[in-house]
């Protein structure tokens, strides 16, 4: 099964800001954009039969609804980007260093804010990616984060844990995995 791991539109007014679950609208512009640009990367058969899904963060289900259109698209939880606690809605430059430090001595296991580490979000992610492996479809179309699509693509064997986070995950950006056997446990 081939799935496509999309990210959000650029958010309204966050530059700067961790936003994590922090939820940040997009605008109509740029869900358009992101929509054509998705279009062109992403085979039209795929487009047009595969399943559809998205985060129920806000800046995440215009673009589902916008690829989907005019069926409705799937919300799931397990989408949802990392939870980062007391740092949701800080700015970045301004988060504790020694935090800072920490989290990038062990960006895997470390629970940013004091709430959940990557390899919690992986856990979540590979329930879900189980679950829609079993559907049994060809394909299916996932709107969701930076922090998910980095997980998944660890939990695939794309990128390793040690530098996950150092992968560019571009706004709008298509990430196709293979789930044809289920997620490698990491």
């Amino acid at each position: 099964m081939q799935l496509y791991l999309i990210r959000h539109p650029r958010p309204i007014n966050a530059q700067g800001l961790c936003y994590g679950r922090h939820d940040i609208s997009v605008d109509a512009e740029s869900v358009a954009h992101a929509a054509a640009g998705v279009r062109g990367l992403i085979p039209e058969k795929a487009l047009k039969a595969a399943r559809i899904y998205s985060s129920p963060a806000s800046r995440c289900v215009p673009l589902a609804r916008a690829l989907a259109a005019p069926r409705e698209p799937g919300i799931a939880e397990e989408l949802w980007e990392m939870n980062f606690g007391s740092w949701e809605g800080q700015a970045w430059d301004g988060l504790p260093r020694d935090e800072l430090d920490a989290w990038a001595r062990d960006a895997w296991r470390y629970r940013p804010g004091g709430a959940e580490s990557a390899a919690m979000v992986a856990t979540r992610w590979e329930r879900w990616a189980r679950r829609v492996r079993l559907s049994g479809e060809d394909s299916a179309i996932a709107v969701t984060h930076a922090g998910v699509i980095r997980v998944a693509l660890v939990a695939v064997g794309v990128l390793d844990a040690a530098v996950f986070l150092q992968a560019p995950v571009e706004f709008g950006s298509v990430h196709r995995v293979d789930l044809a056997q289920a997620p490698a446990p990491v």
